[in-house]
């Protein structure tokens, strides 16, 4: 009994230590497929005011045409099949008069969010959302917390000079019937 003792607590920080080894590594190698692809690494802050900081996200980051792309890292980096990478390389362009558009937010991308099954963080929050150094971002976040700039997946599916470059390196497959609406 003594000797399975001992064995077992030997075991057990073995393990541990392997598991958190294990997801570093991937993170890793994501950010290096990231940078590999033209991103940068950016870790947001969900914000809640103006004075209280929230849990943070990595992100992999493009400018692009101009603009700015954010894609949560995992959605962009990893080899799992998730709903955000699939809209990014699936969503056909919006038509100015989409049902997408519509909705009870003032900004238009928040309304296409959420007609597309995502949330928002000022959805969720008053006065909220994901910060950068270049303030807040429209993050829209899916059920599988998958997270794509509301705006970056509109220009993407709109073809915005150059997004396509973001979308062509998306790691993940498309996930089989998916419904997307038109």
């Amino acid at each position: 009994m003594k000797l399975a003792q001992t064995l077992i607590s030997a075991i057990i920080p073995f393990a541990f230590f392997s598991m958190s080894f294990a997801s570093h590594a991937g993170g890793v190698k994501q950010e290096a497929y990231c940078i590999d692809n033209g991103g940068t690494v950016e870790k947001m802050i969900a914000k809640y005011g103006s004075d209280m900081n929230g849990f943070s996200k990595a992100f992999c980051t493009f400018s692009k045409d101009n603009g700015f792309v954010a894609v949560g890292l995992s959605t962009f980096a990893s080899n799992t099949p998730n709903i955000a990478a699939t809209l990014m390389t699936q969503l056909s362009p919006i038509a100015e008069d989409s049902p997408l558009w519509e909705g009870d937010f003032f900004n238009p991308s928040m309304n296409v969010c959420k007609n597309l099954g995502g949330a928002t963080m000022s959805e969720n929050v008053v006065s909220g959302g994901f910060t950068n150094a270049g303030g807040a971002n429209d993050i829209c976040v899916f059920g599988d917390t998958s997270m794509v700039s509301a705006w970056s997946l509109i220009y993407i599916a709109n073809g915005r000079d150059h997004y396509d470059e973001v979308k062509n390196a998306v790691r993940s497959l498309p996930i089989d019937n998916l419904y997307i609406p038109e």
